[in-house]
C-alpha cells in the first residue's frame, strides 16, 4: 500500500476500478474508501546490496507511513537476511540474485 499523500505529491500515476476491492486494515476491518485505486508498476529499490523490482500498490491513506510492504513479500517472495535492522536489509537467497543490482551500475537509476 502506498500512501495517498505520496502519490499526490509526486503525481504517481494510477488507475481507479470500477468497483473497489475489499481491503483490510490492521484491525481486519474493511476500509470503503480503500480499494478504489491502484499505482502503475514502479521501481522499488531497497537494502544494502541495492534489490530491485517492480510492484504496483494500492492507493490509500496510510497515516506516517509512505509505503506499507506485506510480510508475505519479504518473507515467501523476496526473503532478507537481518530483517530486524533496516540499516543491513540484504537480500541474499538464491530467487532475489537477479534482483540484485550489479555494483557497477549502482546509481545510475532509482
Amino acid at each position: 500500500m502506498i500512501n495517498k499523500d505520496l502519490v499526490e505529491h509526486f503525481d504517481i500515476p494510477y488507475e481507479t476500478r470500477q468497483k473497489a476491492l475489499n481491503i483490510l486494515d490492521f484491525d481486519s476491518e474493511v476500509n470503503p474508501s480503500e480499494g478504489k485505486h491502484f499505482t502503475h508498476p514502479i521501481l522499488l529499490e531497497i537494502g544494502n546490496n541495492g534489490h530491485h523490482t517492480s510492484i504496483s500498490c494500492e492507493v490509500a491513506t496510510a497515516g506516517k507511513y509512505d509505503l506499507i510492504i506485506p510480510f508475505g513479500w519479504w518473507h515467501r517472495e523476496h526473503p532478507m537476511a537481518i530483517i530486524d535492522d533496516p540499516q543491513k536489509w540484504t537480500f541474499t537467497e538464491q530467487s532475489c540474485l537477479g534482483h540484485i543490482k550489479d555494483e557497477g551500475i549502482g546509481g545510475m537509476f532509482e
